[in-house]
This record gives structure tokens, C-alpha cells and sequence, in this order.
């Protein structure tokens, strides 16, 4: 279930020496006039958790700009996710088992209190990543949401006249969750969660304590556990982004210097941001606060 809370905040391999506690780098030289620097977030962890924060905050500061995985001041942000999280041809009932329709349609309604009739037209990684949000909020007694730190960043950023800016638009994101990946194996995935559910939010408790941490070695092992999604559809939602990005970020960090947040499942292994830079020729370095 992991994989899916939040739009895709978790780790898949580690790297070097000294990326097992690490969360934040900073990045330099290869003709860079200013350095820039790295983030790894995770969407269900607040700000008061994570430590440093406040210096972490204060460094975005000294950035041009701020570098998101999108721009997400779009005021219509939301109301885009429901539009492109929505089925025209097809239903829940039409892509489950009765079996399976009976069991998530009971657990939405213990969860929401709206059952499969109400929302059975949303596309099943959309009703994943409500599902995965819900549960976890309460099972560890949450009456909301928590604030993602991504929307921090930008909202400090504007409210300094600093630039923000998506490595990807609204539209490519809702294509990349929810249409990449045809539906009937979205629904499969989505009642894998649900008859596991118990295994993942456990699994997220430990990932979480791994994440504040910064014990990206646990955190790895820990997403192994996850087994809900094949390689080849994690490579599509995470190496694939990782070499779109490395075609924009050299020449954003050339114009100015950034402040780089994203998903810190993004920063890792071979295909991460971090191996990437450095292949590309920049010094990247790790970051105490």
C-alpha cells in the first residue's frame, strides 16, 4: 500500500556511504555560478516531525527558486485530480469480482461513509490513494490530512517573490497515476491493498520512523516488503520521472539556483536524482544540519 499514500513518496534502493542518513545535498559545480540544493519529502509526514525543519525552511530561502514534482498553487489542482482520476466507459462493479465489490464497497463505507454507487466511477489508484490516506489517518487517530512539506516549500517561496516551479504539469502527473497502468490491473492492485491492508499500514509505521531517521537502509528494506506493484510499473512511476527531470534540472540550475523538493524515493539508486547529478558531472554532497 506504500507506494500509492500520497502520490508515490517512498524509497526503492539505496546508494552510497553516506546517503543511509541522508535527506538533504547540496549540489555544485559543472559551471553551476550558485549551488543548489536536494530534498527528499515524504507527503504524510508534518513539519513539526521532521528535524531541522526550520533550517531546512531557511536554506529554500536563500534559493531562486523552489523545484517541485509540480506547481501546486494551482487553485483548480483539485478539482483537475477528480476530473483526471475519473472512468467514462467503465465502473467498479464492472471491473471486480461481486465478491471483491462487496468487500471494498463495505470498507469505503466504514472508512468514508460513502460506498462503490457514489464514487464508483473514480479510477481504482485514485480510490487507492483515498483508501491508503483514510486508513492511515486512522489508524493513528488523525482528524486530518497531514500538510505535505512540498506545499510549504512553495507557499514560503511565493510569499518571498521566489519562483516556483513544476518539473511536471498537473495533466502529465494524472496521466502518469492513472492512466499508465491499464484499469483492470489498477483495480487488482487497489483490492490487493484492501485485503492487505493491515500488512501496509504496519509497514508504513516503520517506514515513517525510518524516513525521520533518516535510515534510508530500513527504508529500503521496508519497500521490498511492498509487493503491490511489478518492477515495470514502478519504473513508470519512478525512473521513468527521475530521466524526464534530469533533462530539465541542468538547465534550471544553470539560470538560477534551486531549491529541489521531491518524493525522496526519487533521490535514491542507481536512477536517482543524487547518482544522476553526479553522473552528469556535479559534485553532490550531503548536507548536517
Amino acid at each position: 500500500m506504500n507506494k500509492r499514500i500520497a502520490i508515490i513518496a517512498f524509497v526503492a534502493l539505496c546508494i552510497t556511504v553516506g546517503a543511509h542518513a541522508q535527506l538533504l545535498w547540496k549540489i555544485s559545480g559543472n559551471g553551476l555560478v550558485k549551488p543548489s540544493y536536494l530534498f527528499g519529502t515524504h507527503h504524510l509526514i508534518e513539519k513539526d516531525q521532521i528535524n531541522g525543519f526550520d533550517k531546512i525552511l531557511a536554506l529554500s530561502e536563500q534559493a531562486d527558486a523552489v523545484v517541485g514534482e509540480m506547481d501546486m498553487s494551482d487553485p483548480n489542482l483539485k478539482a483537475k485530480m477528480m476530473q483526471g482520476g475519473m472512468m467514462k466507459d467503465t465502473t467498479m462493479k464492472e471491473l471486480l469480482s461481486p465478491e471483491d465489490y462487496a468487500l471494498a464497497d463495505y470498507d469505503f463505507k466504514q472508512l468514508m461513509q460513502v460506498g462503490l454507487d457514489q464514487i464508483g466511477t473514480m479510477k481504482p489508484m485514485l480510490l487507492d490513494m483515498m483508501y491508503s490516506v483514510m486508513m492511515y489517518s486512522k489508524v493513528m487517530g488523525l482528524s486530518k490530512q497531514p500538510e505535505g512539506v512540498d506545499i510549504l516549500f512553495q507557499q514560503n517561496a511565493k510569499a518571498n517573490n521566489k519562483k516556483v516551479i513544476g518539473l511536471e504539469t498537473i495533466d502529465q502527473e494524472m496521466d502518469i497515476l492513472f492512466n499508465e497502468i491499464p484499469l483492470k490491473r489498477q483495480a487488482e492492485i487497489l483490492m490487493k491493498d484492501i485485503k492487505e491492508s493491515q500488512k501496509g499500514i504496519e509497514l508504513l509505521k516503520e517506514l515513517n520512523a525510518a524516513y525521520l531517521a533518516g535510515d534510508m537502509a530500513k527504508a529500503e528494506a521496508l519497500n521490498k516488503e511492498d509487493d503491490s506493484m511489478t518492477p515495470a510499473e514502478e519504473k513508470l512511476l519512478v525512473d521513468d520521472r527521475n530521466a524526464r527531470w534530469m533533462k530539465e534540472l541542468p538547465a534550471l540550475m544553470n539560470d538560477q539556483s534551486c531549491f529541489i523538493a521531491v518524493g525522496f524515493m526519487h533521490l535514491v539508486g542507481d536512477n536517482g536524482l543524487v547518482s544522476q547529478l553526479r553522473k552528469a558531472g556535479y559534485t553532490v554532497e550531503p548536507v548536517s544540519l
